[in-house]
């Protein structure tokens, strides 16, 4: 929106933007300073209502609802990782045990092993303490088998129907990019669906 020299925006339209800028940043898993950047709750901040209780969080592709894309589970605080798996397409990981199937030989998947011990998090969430972005990356470029490991996942909608509507972005070392439109759904870990 454009506007005049005479005209200024109002205080509503000023905190949207605001909000606008620090989710870009967070979604390209760049720095940037805004005027009131947005901050990560403190991970021992416990809260109130739906995150009270630990979540399983399953966001597939929007255009193939089968592929799973990221498997990400929330400790009852609402901001603990304590399950985190990606698919990437581009790449297989070695998975000691894991039996051949009719796509991969015996101990290669595209779905990673856990990653949740090994890789640093940063998540933001609403006024009402729901998840609306996750920042993730290696702490060491070796960390994981996937070198230079990174990305987010940003929720473009609050929770309706339990789902909600998202991007998911990683990156690694060797041009490795994918960005995936998908919608997420929770679940109570113990009526988790199938992941494989």
């Amino acid at each position: 929106m454009r506007t005049t020299p005479a005209r200024r925006r109002a205080p509503a339209a000023n905190a949207v933007a605001t909000m606008l800028l620090a989710f870009g940043c967070l979604a390209f898993n760049g720095g940037c300073k805004a005027e009131a950047p947005a901050q990560a709750v403190p991970l021992t901040r416990a809260l109130p209502g739906p995150t009270a209780a630990p979540w399983l969080i399953v966001c597939t592709r929007l255009d193939d609802a089968e592929q799973t894309r990221l498997l990400l589970g929330l400790a009852a605080d609402g901001h603990r990782v304590t399950r985190f798996e990606i698919v990437t397409p581009d790449f297989l990981w070695r998975i000691p045990g894991q039996p051949e199937s009719r796509r991969f030989a015996a101990g290669e998947s595209d779905a990673s092993p856990d990653l949740a011990g090994r890789l640093n998090f940063t998540v933001l969430t609403d006024g009402e303490g729901e998840l609306r972005a996750l920042d993730f990356a290696a702490p060491a470029p070796d960390a994981v088998q996937l070198e230079g490991l990174r990305g987010s996942l940003a929720l473009h909608e609050p929770w309706q129907n339990d789902r909600a509507l998202g991007s998911l972005f990683h990156a690694a070392t060797g041009n490795l990019v994918d960005v995936a439109p998908v919608q997420c759904r929770r679940f109570e870990p113990r009526h988790a669906p199938a992941t494989r």
